[in-house]
């Protein structure tokens, strides 16, 4: 017999079991007996919360009480859609298409479905009220999945030719002509598809298969390499870099040298003069790079490099230095012909007299990961501090507070935008950087130097305007209480401002979700289909200033490889190929939260900010998204639509650029953006 003790536990585990059921019951009656239209609020309310499932069988039980209801049908098919059931969505499609035969978006929307599940002899004899660029467009990738070459490129033509600015229209037609041995037009399409969209970063790797085809091995070396830095790790771009450099060894031999003339030519600049340094302004600690094991510099002036226990060299302008980082942790100086110079397990500090001299720092790398990546030869003002850590050298530059903002305002935000929106960047900049001193102690320094924290290009980037528009604000920041505030922002909210991201834990009432001055606030939550819709939709705002915003950062679509998403996941977690990639709860705005990807060895979810990085370096999170099928049923690619670039918390740089031309002020600039925050000058 058992004992009390058993015979209580199972006791209480039957009672939860009771209850659990009696729960569901209750919840489901009550759903069965809500009205359609509260029902349906159900199911969007769900799908906002994540509860991706349970809304597409609350849409599919409404659909199937009110067979003519076709909002909520329409609905349906695009969740069925990211679900990967096209089967089911086609049939959806085909009902609403024959109730409304003039309906475009049932036509466009049943040419993309059958291009995603494979049916593209479907999409090529689909017949169509009107040829629209996008119907063009989706029978024009319906005919290259047949390799009937010629036809897809008259439909791909004609696409470009209703719709000039059609990215993914000119990849495609590159492919074709890659496919044909067609070089020289591959290249003129593939160039012009990352001219109109650069975060089309699958076209840089067949942009260097036709420099390839063209005999041009320097130009697919460049290619291959931005490629990498894009999408680093690749296994394809690794492998054909490798084989490139095997045939061709003189590429890298050529590139060694060509980066030894540059150090010689290129000198470190002079910067102009800035205010004296007053009470209370702050130096700041910026983290230019880490695990760094070779660093090459020149100095602008006159300089003393000290190390932390006292040792000392010092030089004349224009010197070259090396940098080298040793597996005991000590960092060793060289001369530009290779004689040491000095040795420290400690920190060294570069350091000049000439308060307007910078230190020139060769082949920085920037952005990796992301379509913008690459490397650039950067000069700074201040002090360079090289520090030894474990894993290699950390480079920081320390200056004062206005001068670091000499060189974040200009990298930022182009310095020919309105200068109300350079003062709006500056205070804006300035109060971040005072808000996050320190965020990064334990590795040696204050702020990132990358988007992390705020984009410091150095000294190039200064310009007399972004000069004039720090010095219009100086020490000024914007506060809540008393207290600085976290002024955010980003490039391009897409129209909507968002709230912070359940990752950041905290959402203060100056980072509210609201639209751009000029577009109409959503009315509830937008349901699956006027989400799709919205993300399209080039809406007349601020931040879609033709002067001031790219088209692509506006509204984008781009195409991920599957095999690029899965290389990115597999580095966290063990989940084989994919066979699935479902958003989980966005925000009021629509901005996606996390998504859970299902693979055939297990699952991960993924959260926040990370989610743009791991899906390939995505713009933003305001995005649907829908899977292309493979000959083997399992997803190839993923079509993801957007809107926006960055995180669109806080100011839209953009819509500030535009709401500075139609007259507004820095204040009001700032007003609109961090509603309840005071304008307060420190120094």
């Amino acid at each position: 017999m058992p004992g009390l003790a058993t015979r209580w536990r199972y006791g209480a585990l039957l009672l939860a079991v009771m209850i659990a059921i009696i729960t569901f019951i209750v919840q489901a009656a009550e759903e069965q007996t809500l009205p359609t239209e509260e029902l349906y609020q159900e199911a969007i309310n769900r799908y906002y919360q994540g509860e991706f499932t349970a809304s597409l069988d609350l849409l599919t039980r409404i659909v199937q009480a009110e067979p003519k209801n076709d909002t909520v049908r329409f609905d349906l098919t695009y969740l069925l859609r990211e679900a990967g059931r096209f089967s089911e969505a086609l049939t959806h499609l085909r009902y609403l298409m024959a109730a409304d035969p003039s309906a475009m978006a049932y036509h466009e929307a049943y040419l993309v479905t059958a291009y995603l599940a494979g049916k593209y002899y479907q999409v090529l004899t689909a017949k169509v009220p009107e040829e629209t660029a996008e119907i063009s467009f989706w029978k024009g990738l319906a005919a290259y999945e047949l390799e009937v070459y010629p036809l897809a490129k008259d439909h791909l033509e004609r696409a470009v030719q209703r719709s000039s600015f059609n990215p993914l229209a000119y990849y495609y037609l590159g492919l074709i002509y890659l496919a044909e041995k067609n070089f020289a037009a591959a290249k003129t399409n593939l160039t012009q598809a990352l001219t109109q969209d650069p975060n089309l970063f699958v076209a840089r790797y067949d942009l260097a298969r036709a420099y390839l085809g063209l005999g041009d091995y320097r130009a697919a070396y460049s290619r291959l390499k931005q490629a990498e830095s894009a999408a680093p790790g690749n296994p394809r771009i690794q492998q054909e870099l490798t084989m490139l450099l095997t045939a061709h060894p003189q590429l890298q031999t050529e590139e060694q040298a060509a980066a030894a003339v540059n150090r010689k030519v290129a000198a470190a600049p002079k910067a102009e003069a800035v205010a004296e340094k007053t009470p209370g302004m702050k130096m700041v600690r910026v983290g230019l790079a880490e695990q760094v094991e070779t660093l090459w510099a020149k100095t602008g002036a006159d300089f003393r490099l000290v190390s932390a226990t006292g040792k000392e060299i010092s030089g004349g302008p224009q010197t070259i230095l090396q940098f080298t980082f040793a597996p005991e942790g000590r960092i060793r100086v060289y001369t530009e012909a290779g004689d040491l110079l000095l040795e420290s397990a400690e920190r060294l500090v570069l350091s000049y007299r000439d308060p307007l001299a910078t230190t020139l720092l060769f082949q920085m790398e920037y952005g990796r990961g992301y379509f913008w990546a690459g490397q650039a030869n950067r000069a700074y003002r201040g002090e360079l501090h090289l520090l030894p850590f474990p894993a290699g050298m950390t480079i920081v530059n320390r200056l004062t507070m206005e001068e670091y903002l000499y060189a974040v305002v200009p990298s930022e935000m182009p310095s020919s935008w309105p200068a109300a929106a350079l003062e709006a960047q500056a205070i804006a900049a300035r109060t971040y950087a005072f808000t996050h001193l320190g965020s990064y102690e334990k590795r040696g320094f204050d702020l990132m130097g990358s988007v992390a924290s705020q984009a410091y290009n150095g000294v190039s980037s200064e310009t007399r305007t972004v000069r004039q528009a720090v010095d219009a604000t100086r020490g000024q920041i914007l506060t809540y209480n008393g207290k600085p505030i976290s002024a955010y922002y980003s490039a391009n909210s897409g129209g909507y401002s968002a709230v912070p991201p359940a990752t950041w834990n905290f959402k203060p009432p100056y980072l509210q979700a609201k639209p751009d001055k000029l577009v109409p606030p959503h009315d509830g939550l937008p349901s699956p289909a006027k989400l799709a819709v919205w993300v399209t939709q080039r809406l007349e705002s601020y931040s879609a200033h033709p002067k001031y915003s790219s088209r692509s950062a506006y509204r984008w679509r781009v195409i991920v490889p599957c095999t690029e998403i899965e290389y990115r996941v597999n580095k966290q977690k063990a989940i084989g190929r994919i066979t699935g990639l479902h958003t989980q709860g966005r925000a009021t705005c629509g901005r996606v939260e996390q998504v859970l990807i299902e693979g055939t060895e297990g699952q991960i979810v993924v959260r926040g900010d990370s989610i743009r990085s791991t899906l390939g370096g995505l713009r933003s999170n305001l995005f649907t998204v829908e899977p292309k099928l493979g000959k083997d049923g399992l997803p190839e690619f993923f079509i993801f639509t957007g809107a926006g670039y960055g995180h669109g918390v806080g100011m839209d740089q953009s819509g500030a650029a535009g709401m500075a031309a139609d007259g507004y002020s820095a204040e009001a600039i700032l007003a609109h953006y961090y509603p309840g925050a005071t304008l307060t000058t420190l120094y």
